[in-house]
């Protein structure tokens, strides 16, 4: 297992401008979207390129979906390959229920609410696809997202160069599990009129650090700190995304990482096999700042990932997580975790995806396609 934590002196040079359409052409875009206002979403999809194919998955109160489809298809109107996807959708409750994964299903019938369900649903439509090499998972609270074009730009890079058969530092010309976890520069708060450049966000400065005793007996990977952990901005190989279990809630950041960790001693036999990178962005941050509550059950929820994993934890690593229970006085519970995608039959589901296009007769692949032959 590789890990990787990086800082670029400079974002694109003129020689990567060929392989990062590639990129963009292959990349599946997933935004995570609840509350937040129909014009913070659009400028989230407005930087995010107009011919990938980007999935919204939305749990906003069902009255406001209307609203949603209609201000996409009416003020961005250059983006023609979005989906739009209702978390409490009775057709997507269905094709999991058909598909074995009824635990999603809560007691209405519909999938939970929760963001390791929205997440999970997300990639489960950009698998659909089936083109996609890669899916990228952004949150729509992003309050300055130009942002989002650095982080675009930077995984571009990072994944285009984990397939070059000449890296250094990877045997194979693809690793079979890669993730990228992208670091905020800070995340700004406005204190008494003034901004304060908050270095790590207050979930990730307990969770992270849980993480040097995995990395050690796990790897034998020292002085390497995780943080990441709570990571809301990633992308991976559509490979690992399909092998990746999820969780529910907002503990999925934090048991996917330890799942992707957990597989990757699977394979420690295999050096170069596994990639983790933690890209260190320039830009800051800006979302909604939650209060001291939400932030409390995030550590709750995201200690509960570990558990998750008891009985293969190293003992210090079990003792620490229950010390912070313990310490800050936390409820903390197992998390659902459904099944990789991978496991599920998908033969034949193709088209299920389809009926959330909102332009249901543009096929921008053929655009890409005329762009890469110009472009060689």
């Amino acid at each position: 297992m590789l890990i990787d934590t990086v800082r670029f002196s400079h974002l694109l040079g003129e020689d990567k401008l060929h392989t990062m359409a590639h990129f963009l052409a292959h990349t599946a875009f997933v935004i995570s979207h609840k509350s937040e206002s129909i014009e913070t979403l659009l400028g989230v999809l407005w930087y995010l390129p107009t011919n990938s194919p980007t999935i919204v998955v939305t749990n906003c109160p069902e009255e406001h979906t209307q609203d949603i489809l209609y201000d996409i298809q009416t003020r961005l109107t250059s983006h023609k390959n979005i989906y739009v996807v209702h978390q409490k959708d009775e057709q997507v409750a269905r094709f999991f229920q058909d598909h074995g994964v009824a635990h999603i299903l809560g007691d209405d019938g519909l999938v939970r609410n929760g963001k390791g369900e929205g997440m999970y649903i997300g990639a489960l439509c950009a698998s659909l696809l089936r083109y996609p090499q890669w899916v990228v998972f952004y949150d729509a609270d992003n309050l300055v997202p130009c942002a989002l074009l650095e982080y675009t730009l930077a995984m571009g890079r990072l994944f285009l160069a984990a397939h070059s058969p000449n890296l250094s530092y990877l045997q194979r010309e693809t690793a079979p599990l890669h993730n990228i976890r992208i670091c905020w520069a800070s995340k700004p708060s406005l204190q008494s009129g003034k901004l304060e450049e908050n270095l790590l966000g207050r979930c990730t400065r307990v969770i992270s650090p849980i993480f040097q005793g995995i990395l050690e007996e796990w790897f034998g990977i020292c002085n390497h700190p995780v943080i990441s952990s709570n990571a809301g901005e990633q992308g991976m190989t559509i490979q690992t995304a399909g092998a990746l279990r999820f969780s529910s809630g907002f503990s999925v950041e934090t048991f996917q990482l330890l799942d992707f960790l957990f597989k990757a001693a699977q394979f420690d036999t295999y050096s170069g096999e596994v990639l983790l990178q933690q890209y260190q962005s320039q830009s800051p941050h800006f979302h909604t700042k939650r209060e001291d509550g939400h932030i409390k059950d995030m550590i709750a929820v995201s200690l509960g990932g570990f558990f998750a994993f008891q009985g293969h934890l190293p003992p210090r690593v079990e003792e620490q997580v229950l010390r912070l229970r313990d310490e800050l006085n936390l409820d903390v519970a197992y998390p659902l975790v459904y099944p990789a995608l991978q496991s599920l039959d998908l033969a034949g589901d193709e088209e299920f995806l389809q009926r959330y296009r909102l332009f249901a007769d543009t096929d921008n692949r053929d655009t890409w396609d005329s762009l890469l032959e110009t472009i060689s």
